[in-house]
Order: C-alpha cells, then structure tokens, then sequence
C-alpha cells in the first residue's frame, strides 16, 4: 500500500519590508516590556510621572512665576517645555545601553542596532506626545489659555525636535558601547541643560550678557517657538529656528557617520 505525500508546497520567503516590519515588532514589544513591565501602574506612569513634576514645579515657583512670567500661564508654559525635553533627553540618555540591553535580538541577522534605535526613539515619541496632548486637554479643561491657531508649528517643532533626539540616539548608542567612563557623565549633562535652557523657567529673566549665551543652546529655540505657537503673547523675538535646524540636520548627518563606521565592529560583536 503506498503511502500518498502531501502536495509540495514552496516556502515562501518574507519580503524584506516583512522582516524589517518584524524587527521593528519585535524590538518594540520588548522596549514596551522593559519600559513600564515593572511598573503596577503600567502605561500611565509617563503621564503620571509629568504631572508630578509639573505639581511640585508650581507649589515650589508658582506664585512667584505667576507675576513675573511673560504672555504665558505658568502650567502651560511648564508642559511646553518639560515634556519635550524629557523626550528628547530620554531617547538620547536611554541609548547609552542600547546594544546591551538588546544583546538577544542583536543575534538575529535581520535585526541592526539601527532598528534598536529607531524603535525605542519611536516609543518615547509616542509615550510623550500622548502624554503631551493629555496634559494640554487637562489644562484647557480647568480653564488655562491655550491657543490652537498654530498648531502645525507645534507638530513641527515636536516632529523636528524627535529628529535631533534620534541624531543624539545614534551619537549616545556608540559613545556608550565604546566611551566605557565618559557614558557616564552624559546624564550629568543633560541635568546641566534641564536647568540652562528655560525648561523650568522664562529665559527672559536672565539678564545679559548670560541671557544670549542661553541663545546658543539649539533645543532652546525649538521649545521657546512652540511656547510661542501655544501663547502668542509670549515674547519671540530671540528665536530662532534656523538654528536649531542646523544643528538638527549636523547631530543626524554625524550620528549617521559613527554610526557607519562602527557598524562592522558592532556587527562582530553580535
């Protein structure tokens, strides 16, 4: 009795759309699980973890940033500021471990450690920006001012301000597989800039000459444009964009060459 073999059936091979769209899957599902798996409270601990800040911000400055802050509500003016700088600081400072943190996916021939970096530069895109539009509606809610008349600007500076974290991703994802000391010092840095470029308070109380050397801080011109856009009263006169832009597309264009240069050793490390 012979025995009848099923019908053959060629396998067929994913495009390399499909792999990529896999990786991107894969590295995602895992960033979500390191970034909120430990926490009971889940996804909301972003915006949770905002409104703490902003909360202990007010009762600490509020009255006094109340009377002497130009053209803009105090809460407003911490929201536009404080949340995209942590998004910006959190894809930077959260690629310093990138490569071991991922060590298990980087095995896979399909997975880059440009998709780790894509992917968790995404997630804080998306973890802020929700958390960006959450607080904006809880203040227009209570009654703070805000103005949507130029909210394509906000959009631009959010989608641009996104870029110059990437470019800063792909420079802090090299400095911290080989700068062994020196990763160490990065987030002393961006403490530094938290508390140099306006976030928690106007740049229009700083007199000079100090006021112009806080000028030279790209992202500062980013945030003081979106202020500008969510409060037209708020003063605008010292930004400028153009700037900032250059210093986005020179963060990319370098982050992209170290990148390149180091990727076979990163590869052979797999």
């Amino acid at each position: 009795m012979s025995v009848q073999l099923p019908p053959y059936r060629p396998i067929k091979h994913r495009s390399g759309l499909k792999v990529m769209g896999a990786a991107f899957h894969a590295l995602l599902m895992r960033e979500l699980q390191t970034r909120f798996g430990g926490y009971r409270l889940g996804y909301l601990w972003a915006p949770l973890e905002v409104i703490f800040q902003v909360a202990i911000y007010l009762i600490i400055f509020g009255t006094i940033m109340t009377r002497v802050m130009p053209g803009i509500d105090y809460m407003l003016f911490l929201v536009a500021g404080l949340v995209p700088f942590r998004m910006m600081s959190t894809i930077a400072t959260r690629s310093l471990g990138a490569v071991e943190a991922n060590q298990g996916l980087l095995m896979y021939r399909s997975v880059r450690h440009i998709d780790v970096i894509i992917a968790r530069s995404f997630l804080e895109l998306v973890i802020y920006f929700f958390t960006f539009v959450l607080l904006l509606a809880i203040l227009f809610f209570i009654g703070i001012p805000i103005s949507f008349a130029q909210l394509h600007i906000v959009l631009f500076c959010w989608i641009t301000l996104f870029l110059f974290g990437f470019g800063l991703a792909l420079i802090m994802m090299v400095v911290g597989y080989y700068g062994g000391e020196i990763s160490k010092i990065i987030s002393l840095v961006f403490t530094i800039l938290y508390f140099a470029s306006g976030i928690i308070y106007s740049i229009h109380l700083v007199p000079e000459p100090y006021f112009s050397y806080l000028l030279y801080i790209p992202f500062t011109h980013n945030i003081e444009l979106m202020r500008h856009a969510l409060a037209p009263n708020y003063p605008s006169y010292h930004i400028d964009i153009g700037y900032f832009l250059e210093w986005m597309v020179a963060t990319n264009f370098l982050g992209l060459l170290m990148y390149k240069a180091v990727e076979k050793d990163l590869i052979r490390s797999k």
